[in-house]
């Protein structure tokens, strides 16, 4: 299984995420929940995946998260 590549992400993915997190007001204590996510260097599937955070999911296909979701939102993939 693939892991995320936090440090190879094309910019306009990374531009792309840090607009979502602006605009779905994704607070200090969220991005400490997904800071200590990614620090697991976690394994994500090759397809698409979905992990809940209860305030906001992410979003991504195999190595590339691709956006943030609010947590109504239906996310789709595998949930991790």
């Amino acid at each position: 299984m693939p892991r995320i590549a936090w440090t190879a992400l094309p910019k306009g993915v990374q531009e792309h995420l840090l607009d979502r997190v602006r605009i779905r007001a994704i607070d200090a204590k969220d991005l400490t929940a997904l800071l200590a996510w990614v620090t697991t260097n976690p394994e994500v599937p090759d397809g698409p995946w979905c992990k809940d955070f209860g305030t906001f999911k992410l979003v991504g296909h195999g190595r590339t998260p691709s956006a943030f979701l609010e947590k109504n939102q239906p996310c789709f993939g595998e949930r991790i």
